[in-house]
């Protein structure tokens, strides 16, 4: 397992086509979702590229139809699955389902993550959840590329949120959400360090998702207002939530 110095410091574009001029038009800012034009674009570029690959040169079109028969649902299920982290990558957005009612739910993520190293000096059952219910959490990735100290980085990254539209900022992810981030991305703490902060009893604690090679691995603890982080890591956060409303 490597020092905690290592981990810590060490378009979208839609045709629509006028039925007089035939120009094609921008997509509407307000619009959401895949339109049928979008999709078939994707498919007529994976189309060509099959095409013109020379794997499938002078090869019988009866073995090649055979083959499409055989693989192609699960290919479509790993196309939209490509497609849909690709695109997450794209906006740095990702969503990440949570289910607050899971007992034990934070130890429950950290054994699905199956580090292959971890350290948690705190006790698992006094983490915060930081939520309730079933949800999804869009968690987006935060990069300042120097080294930052625990007691500026909230004020940090409520800057980072207000600069990209959020009138409240951001704020870190919590714990649970994190831990299923770094599930459902893996890869990502291989390519560099992600961390939170969080409070248990008024004490500032971190976790940090780590790597040593490819060798994935956690690690939670108390850390003071004057800890740093390194400039690579990469901090996870949602938007903050505005003030609640007061009744009249």
């Amino acid at each position: 397992m490597p020092s905690r110095q290592v981990g810590m410091i060490s378009t979208t574009e839609r045709r629509r086509m006028s039925p007089m001029s035939k120009e094609t038009l921008s997509p509407s800012r307000q619009a959401t979702g895949f339109t049928r034009g979008l999709a078939t674009k994707l498919f007529d570029i994976g189309e060509f590229g099959i095409i013109k690959s020379p794997v499938f040169q002078n090869v019988p079109t009866a073995d090649l139809d055979a083959f499409v028969k055989e693989v192609g649902p699960d290919m479509r299920c790993q196309f939209v699955a490509l497609v849909e982290r690709r695109f997450e990558v794209h906006i740095n957005c990702y969503r990440i389902p949570v289910n607050y009612g899971v007992p034990n739910a934070i130890q429950a993520a950290i054994d699905e993550n199956d580090f292959g190293y971890k350290y948690v000096g705190v006790n698992v059952a006094d983490i915060p959840l930081g939520g309730s219910g079933e949800t999804v959490e869009m968690v987006r990735e935060v990069h300042f590329g120097e080294i930052m100290y625990n007691r500026d980085l909230p004020a940090a990254l409520r800057r980072k949120g207000i600069e990209a539209g959020f009138p409240n900022g951001y704020v870190f992810a919590n714990p649970l959400t994190s831990l299923k981030f770094a599930k459902k991305n893996p890869e990502k703490q291989v390519e560099a360090p992600r961390g939170i902060l969080f409070y248990i009893g008024g004490q500032l604690c971190d976790l940090a998702l780590l790597s040593d090679g490819d060798k994935r691995g956690l690690d939670v603890d108390r850390y003071s207002p004057g800890s740093p982080w390194h400039g690579d890591v990469r901090f996870l956060v949602v938007p903050a939530p505005g003030p609640a409303a007061v009744p009249a």
